[in-house]
């Protein structure tokens, strides 16, 4: 059975997001006839560990790696000391790589968390075949938009800043991106800063996936309702621009009935009441707040729209949870966004002003209300294309097109002349 080594800074079983991405990943491709170690860090052992008690994965692995007290007290403290702890965690994987590879002779080596060009991985030192990605990273919030960062404006320049500085400084980036067999890009926008660095062969595009466990095998059907009802879910954060959703739904007009119901929470959770009286949406939105994963699922079979306008996104894991509820999309013409959802699928809005874009979101809201024949078409179409994104499909698509010819070209040759 051939051997592969997994590098997920986050994984976590049963979540969405970047932790998701590390389970799924690692646990499937040993499902695929290959028997998986998993490098990760420690802060999900417990869930992991309860995960293999309740299921058979005989083909994996996992190594918790760990770095120093004062390394983990970094994390939290600000960008520069996240930045910081996951280049000192990732020289500490590599370490333990290199003890792993000794013993064991990995046939490939696969870094899949972070999914960030930027932050990079050390495991292209392991001088195995290598995959690197799918990653993102290529994005940046667009200046005009400021004004919904609120404070945060500045720490969103000095990522950018910082990400430039990585992309030319941190070998972690520009040796995974020239030493890898395949470097795999989430989003166009991260394909052309890999073409920006001089690699342009075996660079493709693959993104995520969700979860087949999360999401209904078949269509979820609504009916009609005097009210269109729109969800927003995901963490509050700045670059998420919930403030945007809601200066765009402040816009559609008064006789169209509009509610919003916003699920999730975080640093921005302090300025929603504000945002509420600004716009003066006290009757057309209602915060639930942080909610349990499972919980999400009841808010997308009570919606008839996904609503949302992160302004900077590699790809966001709700819109394919969404998409699979068979919810239209309403969002923006940018990111990663813009290649999940298509004219079939939602209505993207392309940015240009505050304003306009704002009003542009209102006319998109008022659209929908008004089509509901076309707004339910959508919606199966959104379902049709989840159903073809579950990590399930993605891992085995991503095993046969990359894992397969890097390994069957190692025997080849490996083989002794004749």
């Amino acid at each position: 059975m051939k051997k592969v080594l997994i590098s997920a800074y986050a994984c976590i079983p049963d979540r969405g997001s970047e932790e998701g991405n590390g389970w799924y990943y690692s646990s499937l491709v040993s499902q695929e006839g290959y028997q998986v170690w998993c490098l990760t860090r420690d802060i999900g052992k417990a869930e992991i560990e309860q995960k293999l008690k309740q299921c058979s994965y005989p083909n994996l692995n996992f190594v918790f790696v760990t770095v120093p007290k004062w390394v983990d007290k970094a994390y939290s403290r600000g960008l520069l000391g996240m930045y910081f702890h996951y280049i000192y965690w990732q020289w500490a994987t590599l370490q333990m790589a290199i003890k792993l590879n000794k013993a064991h002779q990995f046939d490939l080596v696969h870094h899949v968390s972070y999914t960030s060009l930027q932050l990079g991985s050390f495991l292209y030192k392991l001088k195995r075949p290598f995959i690197y990605g799918p990653v993102g990273g290529g994005q940046e919030a667009p200046d005009i938009m400021r004004h919904y960062f609120k404070e945060h404006w500045t720490k969103e320049k000095m990522r950018s800043m910082v990400s430039d500085l990585m992309l030319r400084f941190n070998p972690g980036c520009y040796q995974s991106v020239r030493q890898a067999d395949y470097v795999l890009a989430w989003n166009e926008d991260t394909r052309r800063m890999i073409h920006s660095l001089g690699r342009v062969k075996a660079v493709e595009k693959e993104f995520g996936g969700v979860g087949r466990y999360f999401i209904p095998a078949e269509p979820t059907y609504r009916s009609s309702s005097a009210t269109l009802q729109l969800v927003w879910v995901g963490r509050l954060m700045p670059r998420k621009a919930l403030e945007l959703s809601l200066h765009g739904l402040s816009k559609v007009q008064a006789d169209v009935p509009v509610h919003l119901t916003i699920v999730g929470d975080g640093e921005m959770g302090k300025y929603v009441p504000e945002y509420i009286a600004k716009y003066k949406l006290e009757n057309r939105v209602t915060w639930v707040g942080k909610v349990s994963y499972e919980k999400v699922k009841e808010y997308y079979k009570q919606a008839d729209v996904f609503y949302f306008t992160s302004l900077r996104d590699t790809g966001p894991a709700q819109l394919m949870e969404a998409m699979a509820y068979s919810l239209p999309v309403v969002t923006l013409h940018l990111h990663g966004q813009a290649e999940l959802v298509n004219d079939t699928t939602g209505i993207r809005v392309p940015i240009t002003d505050p304003e306009t874009v704002a009003a542009e979101l209102a006319k998109a809201i008022e659209w929908m209300y008004y089509n509901e024949d076309k707004r339910v078409t959508m919606g199966l179409n959104a379902f049709d294309f989840a159903q073809r994104q579950v990590w399930e499909s993605k891992v085995s698509h991503l095993v046969k097109t990359y894992y397969h010819p890097i390994i069957q070209l190692e025997v080849t040759e490996s083989l002794p002349l004749v």
